[in-house]
């Protein structure tokens, strides 16, 4: 049978990732590739403990179809997290998801038609790039700096668009941490971003999967914060700072935003797992979500520092790297005209993966460049890995 498959289908690319991921299944391997947490941060001991709580207390309600905006414990969960962390929302404002990334699905089923166009960062999330794309999303670039998008761009872009009578959708960014560049956006440029949204009437999505994670003790104010929750939808995750297999994440927005996020959300999936949030949502209430992110910064932080001290010691001049002081990420850039994806074979006949820039750059380039993970491999692997990946790079430089 011949069967039919929708445009929506056809523009459904598959991730890079997952095909570099094939190679960590080899014997030996040393994985920079995904951005997955060190499972040795797994809570087993409190989650069991919870779990069983929960069924114990609550087992009726916990295995039963719960409210598509989320059950009202983990909502009250998710407004005393944020503020801890130095952010404000009312039970109106929230509306929890299976991770981020069906954060990012909404948004794209709820803002974008074929053709709308759209702004992100330059490199920007994979994940982000998948969704819009499949929408039928025109995505317009702008290019990083070493403390953010680019705001001159930016406002060229969003004047000229104005005068074609062209609506922007959104500006799509990742202000804390990057990924995959780990970048952080500067105060200044938050309140210029701010600005130009009000001035222009153009939402912000700012997809905060990494805030939490800060080496340097001292995190800058959400966009969420500084709009006083006016045109900026917010998307987070536990999939970074606690673990990605219980797929918990939220969105913060203005009312009328999440009920329409909430209603799309309805059509999607009915509702995110009850027993998922009843478990998270008691963890953070006995503090000890912070204590994870505690141990999570200061386990990443010595991962960060060896790897960053690795590149220095083994990589040839030409290489360039970020050097973050949070998120889970770094990234490579190689002489001009070099091709990353070329190297991914004889890396992995050395031991080592890591995953090629290009797939992060809406506009097709980035060739000559790559992303690291830290997080996931350990401390003795990340030297190694580091050292076989600057031999591959200096083979791969004689004529």
């Amino acid at each position: 049978m011949e069967l039919h498959y929708s445009l929506c289908s056809k523009r459904t690319k598959g991730s890079e990732i997952r095909e570099v991921l094939k190679y960590t299944r080899l014997p030996g391997i040393i994985s920079f590739a995904g951005g997955l947490p060190d499972p040795s941060l797994f809570p087993l001991d409190d989650i069991a403990r919870i779990s069983s709580e929960v069924l114990r207390d609550k087992g009726f309600l916990a295995l039963q179809y719960g409210p598509t905006q989320g059950e009202s414990e983990m909502i009250d969960a998710l407004i005393y997290h944020m503020k801890m962390f130095g952010e404000n929302a009312s039970r109106e404002n929230i509306c929890v998801t299976s991770s981020s990334q069906q954060g990012l699905d909404l948004v794209a089923l709820t803002h974008l038609d074929p053709n709308d166009e759209m702004v992100m960062e330059l490199p920007s999330y994979l994940g982000a790039i998948q969704a819009f794309e499949r929408s039928g999303a025109i995505m317009h670039g702008v290019p990083l700096e070493a403390d953010g998008m680019n705001m001159d761009i930016l406002e060229e872009l969003v004047k000229r668009k104005e005068k074609e009578k062209i609506k922007l959708r959104f500006i799509y960014v990742i202000p804390d941490y990057q990924n995959p560049a780990g970048v952080v956006m500067s105060l200044s440029k938050r309140e210029r971003l701010i600005e130009i949204s009000k001035r222009y009437q153009i939402p912000i999505i700012e997809d905060s999967p990494y805030r939490e994670i800060c080496f340097c003790g001292e995190v800058l104010p959400s966009l969420w914060t500084l709009s006083g929750g006016e045109g900026v939808i917010q998307l987070k995750t536990f999939s970074k700072m606690l673990f990605p297999g219980m797929r918990l994440g939220w969105i913060t927005a203005e009312p009328d935003v999440i009920s329409k996020l909430a209603l799309m959300k309805q059509s999607v999936d009915l509702c995110t797992p009850t027993f998922n949030q009843l478990i998270i949502a008691r963890y953070i209430m006995e503090n000890r979500m912070r204590e994870t992110i505690g141990r999570a910064v200061e386990l990443y932080r010595q991962k960060n520092a060896v790897m960053i001290t690795a590149l220095r010691e083994f990589m040839p001049g030409y290489v360039h790297w970020t050097e973050p002081d949070g998120g889970m990420f770094l990234w490579v850039t190689l002489p001009e005209g070099w091709n990353a994806a070329d190297m991914i074979k004889t890396a992995a006949e050395k031991g080592v993966v890591f995953v090629t820039g290009r797939p992060f750059h809406c506009n097709e380039q980035g060739a000559n460049t790559l992303r690291l993970n830290y997080s996931f491999p350990t401390i003795q692997q990340i030297r190694l890995g580091i050292e076989r990946l600057a031999q591959t790079i200096g083979e791969y430089a004689k004529p």
